[in-house]
């Protein structure tokens, strides 16, 4: 597994410094195969996620953010480190689409682009950890190869 990690301050300025690196990385991997689009979800992920450590994390202060790229044969995870505030991610629920909020829309977006998400609040000086990972073939939701698939039964049959 390969793997490239860059400490950034958590700083707007330095969101699309760390989204061309990842973009060039998901290009790499479109070029060998993987799925199309793949820079476009993985890039916007993890802008979200920049964007709320930012935002709710440290603000008003200053702190830095780890970033960790692993690639493996199928997927590619974006894992973010910080020592700001946490928060209860699981309670944060899918917006109301049909009225589109100002704000509130960076984890739903997380959520949609990505396979798999998790966080983990830091504890006793541990810091906090988002971790999303990418499947690179198919649609983020799509089970991995050799995945069971729960099939719905329909009366209709």
């Amino acid at each position: 597994m390969d793997q490239l990690s860059v400490t950034v301050p958590c700083d707007l300025r330095y969101r699309d410094a760390v989204g061309a690196l990842i973009q060039q990385v998901c290009q790499r991997l479109e070029q060998q195969g993987a799925v199309a689009g793949l820079g476009f979800q993985v890039v916007s992920a993890f802008n979200e996620a920049f964007n709320n450590l930012v935002q709710y994390a440290y603000h008003p202060n200053a702190g830095q953010v780890d970033v960790h790229l692993e690639l493996g044969s199928e997927e590619l995870v974006v894992e973010l480190q910080d020592a700001g505030r946490s928060f209860e991610f699981e309670a944060v629920q899918s917006p109301d689409l049909v009225d589109l909020p100002e704000s509130g829309l960076g984890i739903f977006i997380i959520r949609s682009c990505m396979s798999d998400v998790k966080y983990e609040p830091g504890t006793q000086g541990q810091k906090n950890r988002l971790r999303m990972t990418r499947r690179l073939q198919g649609d983020p939701g799509a089970p991995r190869r050799g995945e069971d698939t729960v099939q719905g039964t329909s009366d209709d049959a």
